[in-house]
């Protein structure tokens, strides 16, 4: 699944009510600056990244960016959505009963032999995918928005 976050950068700034110019003053950049990670045409440092995670307090700018910034992090690590509190820990516990109920008894089964056969593949590749939509729930709890 292709991943799009276009304007992580824009977002951040209007999630701290900022203007271009008054982000670039706190962030020690040139507005300049601004305007190009706006646009697409430069990856801000992670040093740039981190300073605009922490103003706008939201730190899944962070992985967002590693994700636009790397085609290596895009392929391992998975989509990961804003989401409530609340919203969050009821869809972790959900995706960790899914992959209880199914997954860790299909992953038990494929790994008594240490070997995946032939019909075993759907199965392992399912397995895994639960395995994934843990991982991503779990990230998604790491950054989700307390209510206000």
């Amino acid at each position: 699944m292709e991943r799009e976050y276009r304007n992580i950068y824009k977002s951040a700034r209007e999630t701290a009510g900022l203007t271009q110019e008054r982000w670039a003053e706190v962030l020690g950049i040139s507005a300049d600056a601004v305007r190009k990670y706006e646009g697409g045409t430069v990856f801000p440092s992670d040093e740039v990244v981190l300073r605009m995670a922490e103003v706008c307090g939201q730190h899944i700018i962070c992985y967002w960016h590693l994700i636009q910034k790397s085609r290596c992090a895009g392929k391992v690590l998975p989509d990961v959505k804003v989401r409530t509190l609340p919203e969050a820990v009821l869809n972790l516990l959900v995706k960790i009963q899914d992959f209880s109920k199914q997954g860790l008894t299909d992953l038990t089964r494929l790994a008594s032999d240490g070997k995946i056969s032939g019909e075993e593949v759907l199965a392992y590749g399912e397995a895994i995918q639960e395995l994934r939509d843990v991982v991503a729930a779990a990230y998604e709890l790491e950054y989700a928005e307390e209510a206000e």
